[in-house]
């Protein structure tokens, strides 16, 4: 429950502290005093967005802080999340305390340690139901109301729950397991599938010498300037052969004018010698020469096969290379590889079948929780016809409608949903689209008064949630919140006479005006006081004495049928 509020400089509240008490307390003041800035408040500590214009004009900061007390189901649930964000706790006391500058800064502590506003959000919906924040609600949050329905069903559908789950967990960890065996198994079958492509792209290419690149490069530039070279040979030989002015001609005109210069004077000899030798090593050439061009032919199918090799090989380098050398070293490395691999362990059959065992058990579980909830489903149906008959709307339907999950969930295979028809002739809607209003308030007022001993949250406020009723329909509303309150905190703001004498504490909210300022201010009021405020309530400024004393018959009647 909420133990104190201490609001610093905020929208029109300058410095306010109020302790609150357990259960039904109501806040009574004039249509903008700050009933209900004291909510946005209250909100800020629940996870709200807070904004910059907050802050009371004029001033650097607003700060906001509660404490609470934490009854033990609360306490489980916040020890929970503090646990998870690292935030210390102190017993059963919990302090939330945010601070807004004027600058936009956001500061939050939960019991003096710096957090996040995830984690206070997280807290929040543990603490405090503002009703009229509907994403604070658990009842309209449709993802929670089978957690409300299980509440509501008892210790007979939580033991079957529980054996459900456990075995809900074993079927998770099985069908992960699967899911990343199926997962590994595919990689290592795509891998396979190209160490194969890679091995056959490798074999069928025939390696055998990791120098075939270079002869081939050779070859083939023989074979590619093949023309080149004939037209030159052949030239050189007509340089030899030709009859009259040929090589050999001349070489043999110049070797015999030599050696009669040598017989003639022996200066001459070693230039005779000379070129004796150069006539010997011109005619071997001449003969080389011939050899070689009787030997060579134009083989065009080699040269088209030396250019395919050529081809295959540089391919292969660029995927595996950048040599050829690496391209065997490569080829070597596959192949072992390939050789050794292996998808044995990845038993998929033996444990789809522990997952088909698990299965079954879920659905025997499932199908006794299916049960056990339309069961709680009829009954909270009842209960809640009789809730709405009590606030007057005994002509409204609800209804727990059940569907069926497409795989299992924590919760079994049940998805369900709140459906409300406020209106005879209406059509049942889910809970979460019905209009706001005085009876969307009554109907909440109702599934409220069912759920307040299953829900965790320990303090609900209702701000205004009288607006557009009064008489029986306000008395009635009154008489709700405090039965609630017999169980829950209940803070509520109000303009109805009937709901502030059905309170048990009470505080007059007003707004004065001292030295060109504006600010709230708080007052509790004793059982004189509370008379003479309903009574006012009632009969407006000139309260008579019969007012008061239909304002404390009003109280007693309240607290006798409560």
């Amino acid at each position: 429950m909420l133990v104190e509020l201490d609001i610093q400089n905020f929208a029109i509240i300058k410095n306010l502290k109020i302790k609150f008490q357990p259960q039904m307390t109501v806040l009574i003041g004039e249509t903008g005093a700050g009933k209900s800035i004291m909510m946005d408040a209250m909100s800020l500590l629940l996870g709200h967005r807070a904004q910059k214009e907050m802050v009371r004009s004029g001033q650097s900061k607003a700060t906001v802080t509660g404490l609470f007390t934490l009854k033990p189901e609360e306490l489980a649930a916040v020890a929970e999340i503090a646990d998870e964000y690292g935030l210390p706790m102190d017993g059963d006391d919990l302090i939330i305390s945010r601070e807004i500058s004027s600058k936009g800064r956001n500061v939050i502590r939960i019991n003096g340690q710096l957090t996040t506003i995830t984690a206070l959000g997280k807290m929040g919906k543990y603490l405090v139901d503002i009703h009229g924040q509907n994403d604070q609600q658990m009842l309209m949050d449709q993802r929670r109301q089978i957690d409300l329905v299980d509440e509501y069903a008892g210790k007979e559908l939580k033991e079957e729950l529980a054996k459900y789950q456990a075995d809900y967990q074993v079927w998770v960890k099985l069908t992960d397991r699967l899911a990343h065996l199926q997962k590994d198994a595919q990689e290592l079958a795509q891998r396979q599938d190209i160490l194969q492509f890679q091995v056959d792209e490798l074999t069928q290419a025939n390696l055998e010498d990791p120098n075939e690149d270079q002869e081939l490069e050779d070859e083939f530039n023989k074979l590619n300037n093949y023309q080149k070279i004939a037209q030159q040979a052949s030239f050189l030989m007509q340089l030899f052969d030709d009859d009259e002015h040929g090589l050999s001609t001349l070489l043999g005109d110049a070797q015999g004018s030599a050696d009669e210069l040598a017989d003639l004077d022996k200066d001459f000899k070693n230039v005779s010698q000379s070129i004796t030798d150069g006539v010997y090593s011109l005619n071997d050439a001449r003969s080389e020469l011939g050899d070689i061009m009787d030997s060579m032919e134009f083989d065009e199918e080699r040269y088209q096969f030396v250019q395919d090799r050529l081809d295959t090989l540089n391919n292969l380098k660029k995927k595996y290379g950048p040599s050829l050398e690496d391209v065997f070293a490569f080829y070597s490395k596959v192949s072992k590889e390939l050789s050794q691999f292996e998808t044995g362990g990845l038993d998929e059959e033996a444990l789809k079948k522990q997952i088909a065992q698990v299965a079954e058990k879920l659905d025997d579980e499932a199908a006794k929780l299916h049960q056990l909830r339309l069961q709680t489903g009829q009954r909270l149906e009842r209960d809640i016809k009789q809730e709405l008959a009590d606030l007057y709307m005994e002509k409204a339907r609800f209804s727990v409608h059940f569907a069926k999950s497409a795989t299992y969930n924590a919760k079994g295979t049940d998805e369900l949903a709140f459906y409300i028809a406020p209106n005879p002739g209406e059509e049942l809607l889910p809970l979460v689209k019905i209009v706001s209003g005085g009876e969307q308030s009554r109907l909440i007022l109702a599934l409220k008064s069912i759920f307040s001993k299953v829900e965790p949250v320990g303090t609900m406020v209702f701000d205004e949630i009288d607006t557009g009723v009064s008489g029986r329909v306000a008395a009635a509303i009154g008489k709700k919140m405090h039965a609630i309150a017999q169980d829950k905190q209940v803070i509520a703001i109000t303009h109805a006479p009937q709901v502030a004498a059905s309170a048990d504490h009470r505080f007059a909210i007003s707004k004065q005006v001292a030295d060109g300022e504006t600010f709230t201010k708080v007052r509790a009021l004793d059982e004189a006081e509370s008379v003479k405020m309903i009574a006012t309530m009632m009969a407006g400024n000139r309260v008579t004495e019969a007012a008061e004393k239909n304002a404390a018959d009003l109280i007693t009647s309240q607290r006798v049928e409560n």
